[in-house]
Order: structure tokens, then C-alpha cells, then sequence
């Protein structure tokens, strides 16, 4: 056996380990073969899933450890964003971080951006040189207060996904702007079809961010606003009281079942069962292949959201968001795989394995047909990014919140305030430089 191939048969042993083990903390492991003429390194991530996990070891196992003189050895732990049992991964993360003895590397959530920052628990990536290989939409999405916070391993658009085949039994076909959406979704409900199926996450926010932002990055002078917003000289409800009110009358006209809603997860098997029962004509998505590998038994079509009068827009944001841990006992090693990790090949190989877009220059897409509306839309300029982190102060996680205080009765006034009170609270715990 070749020296390479115990290396990587070592890193795979270890990996599955951890997987298996589903561990919160750093495991012993076992006693494996390394060639004593390289250095062993081990070097620690915690991740958003095991997909995700699986494949930044497979590129240690072909990519790093041929090119370093070092050997990198990876142990990988992951944990689910949606906690089913026990910690959701952003408060396990947390929880690692805040211990000190936290991972080399990790997954950083856009919600988190602000707050790990105020810790401290972020390493600025700005003089590294993968950051020259980044296309300008997912750099600006992995820099605040001029620092470069992560590597994007992908790019991506959230939308909707439509059953096209249930369109056309209403001699509906898939709207293009404000107008034949609503028609689509008046039709749909005379028939006694739910025409939104909605989940309690970006299900809800999607509509009230797509609504609610579009005129202040489709307007005239977006910079100008978005300084005022993030001096709070600018309330953010004079922008998010369309998005909520656009909300509620989803709601009011029974375009989606709230009640329903708000007892969905993302992605869960509820939600896919229902698109594939036929009880709903769109659910929201996000653009990836693996959205068209569930058994769904019509034409689908994956689109941004016709919810504008004059077309659509959707929300984009980088993806997979890798971190460096300043207190990394291996802070050179670490940033040395982050390096490897960021040439456009290898970003580019990212996204082909998810069927993604990729972050790098060029933003080479997965062949998607049936996303082809929605992929065209990331190259586009205007669409709404799901954290701007030219703000100090939260859109993402918030607007989320908001949107299900909303849906369990309170105000679009009662949202709308606490949403102003929330932006004065972050920019004065966020000031940056």
C-alpha cells in the first residue's frame, strides 16, 4: 500500500469515527499508520451536516495533503442546523466556542456574524489570496466592518419551487410578476388548494424580505440608504412594513396555512410531503440539486419570487461560510487548508459535487434546467442579500423571528416597533470601527 493511500485510508478511519460518534467533543482516537518523514497535524472542524463534513475531508484527503509537507489529519464533528433532539448546531457552536477549546475551523452561520465578531472568536481572512479568487457578490457577503470572516465554500439563491404539473391542471402557468402570482394563488384556493406551503423559517421571511427590501436595493441611491440604516437615522421599518403587511395578507387570504406553517421545519419530510401530495402548488427552496432528487411524481420548476409587480426577485447569500478560529493551536495549519481550499478549482468542484453555484469568479453554476429562472437571477444585480453585512445590525435571523410573531397574531405595528427598537439596540452593541 502506498504511502498516500494509508494517509488517506487513516483520515477516512478517523472521519467515520467521529460521524459515527456524533461527538461534541474532540475524540482519542485510534492508533493510526503516518509515515514518519511528515510532521502529523490534526486539525479540528465542526460543520452544518455530515454532507458538508464528508466533502471538506475528501478535499484534505486530494488536495491538501498532496500539496503540504506537512500531514493534515482532519477529525470532523456536525451537527443538524434544526435541533430534532438536543443542541441546534449554532448553540453547540456557541457552546465550543465560549469553552476555549473550540475547533480549528467551522461552519459560521450569517446570524452569528455580529456577535462572534464582538467576541473576538473571528480570524480576518482579508490578506489571504484565496480572497482574489472570490467572485464580488460572495466576498461582499464574507466581509463585515472590513474584515474577511470566511471562505464561502458555495454560493446560493433562495426561491420558490413550483409543481407545474398542478398549475396547468387550472390552466395556470408560473407566474412572472405580482400580478399573476396573486391570480395563481386566488385560483388555486377557489379550487380548495392551500397555494403557498409555507414553513415557520425562511418559508414566512422569504415574502416579507422579498416585499419588504426590493425597493431599497432596486431604488435609487442604495448606499445612501444603507448607511442611514446601519446610523439608525433611518428606521428599518420604512423598508420592512411592506414586507410584513405583504405577509399578513398571505396570510389573511388564506394563500398559505399559517397554522400549518408554523408547526413545519425547513426541509422536513412534512413539507416535502405535502408538495409531493399535491396539497400545495410552491414551497420556498433553496438552489441546489438536492432539490430535485425527492421522488416528486410532475414537472417542477424553481424560480425567484414573482412577488414584485415589475418580476421577480430572490434572496441571495454565500453559503457554507468556513471560519478560522483565532485561538487555533494550529492557527498556520489551519489558515494553510483554508488557502488550499480557496483556489477556483476546488470552489468550483464545491459546487459541481452539491450541484450549487460557485462563490469563485464567474460564479459557475450546476447544470439545474429546471432552475435555469433562478440561477439567471444570481447573476443579476439588485437581488437582496440575506445578511447585508454592510448593516450593524441583524436582517436574516430577525426578519425570521418577526415573521413568526406575526403569524402567531401580533401587528404588522407591534413588528414594525420592535424591529426599529432591535435596530437602535445592535448598532449600539455592533459599532465596529
Amino acid at each position: 500500500m502506498s504511502i498516500k493511500a494509508k494517509l488517506y485510508k487513516a483520515a477516512a478511519a478517523l472521519t467515520a469515527l467521529c460521524l459515527i460518534s456524533s461527538c461534541s467533543t474532540k475524540p482519542n482516537g485510534p492508533e493510526v499508520y503516518l509515515d514518519d518523514k511528515n510532521e502529523e497535524i490534526v486539525i479540528t472542524l465542526f460543520a452544518q451536516g455530515e454532507t458538508i463534513s464528508s466533502l471538506i475531508q475528501q478535499c484534505f484527503n486530494e488536495i491538501i495533503n498532496t500539496e503540504q509537507t506537512k500531514t493534515f489529519i482532519l477529525y470532523s464533528d456536525s451537527a443538524n442546523f434544526y435541533a430534532n433532539e438536543g443542541l441546534s448546531y449554532r448553540e453547540l457552536l456557541l457552546k465550543r466556542m465560549e469553552s476555549g477549546e473550540a475547533d480549528d475551523l467551522y461552519i459560521i452561520p450569517a446570524e452569528d456574524v455580529l456577535e462572534f465578531d464582538r467576541k473576538g472568536y473571528i480570524y480576518d481572512l482579508a490578506q489571504m489570496d484565496f480572497v482574489h479568487n472570490l467572485s464580488e457578490a460572495a466576498l461582499n457577503q464574507s466581509t463585515y466592518d472590513g474584515k474577511v470572516f470566511s471562505l464561502p465554500l458555495t454560493y446560493t439563491a433562495f426561491g420558490f419551487l413550483w409543481n407545474v404539473d398542478l398549475l396547468h391542471q387550472f390552466g395556470l402557468e408560473v407566474p412572472e410578476n405580482l400580478s399573476e402570482f396573486l391570480t395563481v394563488c386566488e385560483t388555486l384556493k377557489q379550487n380548495g388548494i392551500v397555494p403557498y406551503g409555507s414553513n415557520m423559517d425562511y418559508g414566512l421571511s422569504l415574502l416579507a424580505m422579498g416585499a419588504g427590501l426590493a425597493p431599497l436595493y432596486r431604488g435609487e441611491n442604495p448606499e445612501q440608504k444603507l448607511a442611514q440604516l446601519t446610523e439608525g437615522t433611518l428606521p428599518i421599518s420604512t423598508y420592512m412594513r411592506a414586507g410584513f403587511t405583504f405577509l399578513k395578507m398571505m396570510i389573511d387570504n388564506g394563500y398559505l396555512d399559517i397554522e400549518q406553517a408554523l408547526s413545519t421545519q425547513p426541509n422536513s419530510e412534512e413539507e416535502k410531503n405535502r408538495f409531493r401530495d399535491g396539497q400545495c402548488a410552491l414551497i420556498s427552496t433553496i438552489c441546489r440539486g438536492s432539490a430535485f432528487s425527492e421522488d416528486y411524481p410532475f414537472e417542477m420548476a424553481m424560480t425567484a419570487m414573482p412577488i414584485l409587480e415589475e418580476g421577480t426577485i430572490c434572496i441571495v447569500g454565500a453559503d457554507q461560510r468556513l471560519a478560522v478560529n483565532p485561538n487555533s493551536k494550529h492557527l498556520d495549519e489551519a489558515l494553510a487548508a483554508v488557502e488550499a481550499l480557496g483556489t477556483v478549482e476546488t470552489l468550483n468542484e464545491f459546487a459541481r459535487l452539491q450541484r450549487k453555484t460557485s462563490s469563485a469568479r464567474g460564479n459557475e453554476a450546476a447544470t439545474l434546467p429546471q432552475a435555469a429562472p433562478l440561477i439567471s437571477s444570481l447573476t443579476t444585480d439588485e437581488q437582496i442579500p440575506n445578511q447585508d453585512f454592510s448593516l450593524h445590525f441583524n436582517t436574516w435571523n430577525t426578519i425570521k423571528e418577526l415573521c413568526v410573531k406575526l403569524g402567531e397574531g401580533a401587528s404588522v405595528d407591534a413588528v414594525c416597533e420592535e424591529y426599529d427598537t432591535l435596530q437602535l439596540q445592535e448598532i449600539a452593541t455592533y459599532p465596529g470601527q
